[in-house]
């Protein structure tokens, strides 16, 4: 599991249950149906309009990827596989191409592939994968901003809930009992405000945000592994490839790459 993401929601939830439990002692005002209705229905609503039905069950298999998915080391890993194939093509051309479905990297397994398949030469090899690595960064950036788009909507309609509320308390301030009524009246019209807030800063917007970051990382990937692609067609020796993929690595994750080679 992606350990800084879990720990992200526990933190969020334990953040917005102290706020609340700490607040007052009729918690019970924080379970304010219709402010849950108006937030949750029109920001559904809203995300109908604006994409296909068919994107929300994708957005749910992505959400899933990201929280169960292990992101870490994935580009010193990917130098290890292509200075040990760097290693395997100098010695052995044969095993050199029995290793490749062996490899853990999507992306450098399925050029390796067209590598050794032929059929093409360098230049279109290198448009090949260069093409297949925008298409990807353009869908998941995609896929970030979905996210991002959601986060305008829970404010919006939590102010609408809000405004409904006084709209509601004003009409009923000519009554005999108006006092009274005035403060828990405006406390239940805040509380869809508090729902729309919340859900577009503990969910939508850090969603949107992490889902960019990481494809930041994967197109840098995709640059190690398209440059890595390279020299092994070169046959470049394993030393040059190495020295050339660690650039690719800060200097902590590079001395830990080569303190494991060595």
């Amino acid at each position: 599991m992606n350990f800084s993401s879990a720990l992200g929601v526990i933190a969020a939830i334990v953040v917005f249950g102290v706020a609340i439990f700490t607040s007052t002692s009729s918690r019970e005002i924080f379970l304010d149906p219709h402010g849950i209705l108006i937030v949750i229905g029109g920001t559904m609503a809203a995300a109908f309009l604006c994409f296909p039905v068919s994107t929300f069950p994708q957005m749910v298999k992505v959400v899933i990827r990201k929280f169960l998915g292990k992101y870490g080391h994935r580009h010193a890993n990917a130098i290890r596989e292509i200075v040990e194939m760097s290693k395997t093509q100098k010695e052995d051309a044969q095993l050199f191409r029995e290793k490749i479905p062996q490899i853990k990297t999507d992306f450098l397994r399925d050029g390796l592939k067209l590598l050794v398949d032929g059929g093409m030469n360098d230049k279109q090899l290198d448009a090949i994968l260069k093409k297949r690595a925008d298409v990807q960064f353009r869908r998941h950036q995609k896929e970030a901003n979905i996210f991002k788009t959601l986060a305008k909507f829970p404010p919006a309609f939590g102010l609408m809930g809000t405004t409904i509320g006084m709209i509601a308390l004003l009409q009923s301030l000519g009554s005999a009992d108006a006092y009274s009524r005035l403060g828990p009246a405006m406390a239940i019209g805040l509380v869809a405000t508090l729902y729309g807030i919340a859900l577009a800063n503990f969910v939508f917007i850090p969603l949107g945000e992490n889902l960019a970051k990481l494809n930041e990382e994967d197109e840098l990937l995709r640059e190690l592994v398209i440059d890595g692609i390279r020299l092994l067609r070169a046959q470049e020796h394993p030393l040059v490839v190495e020295e050339f993929l660690v650039s690719y690595l800060n200097p902590t994750e590079r001395h830990k790459l080569q303190a494991k080679a060595s």
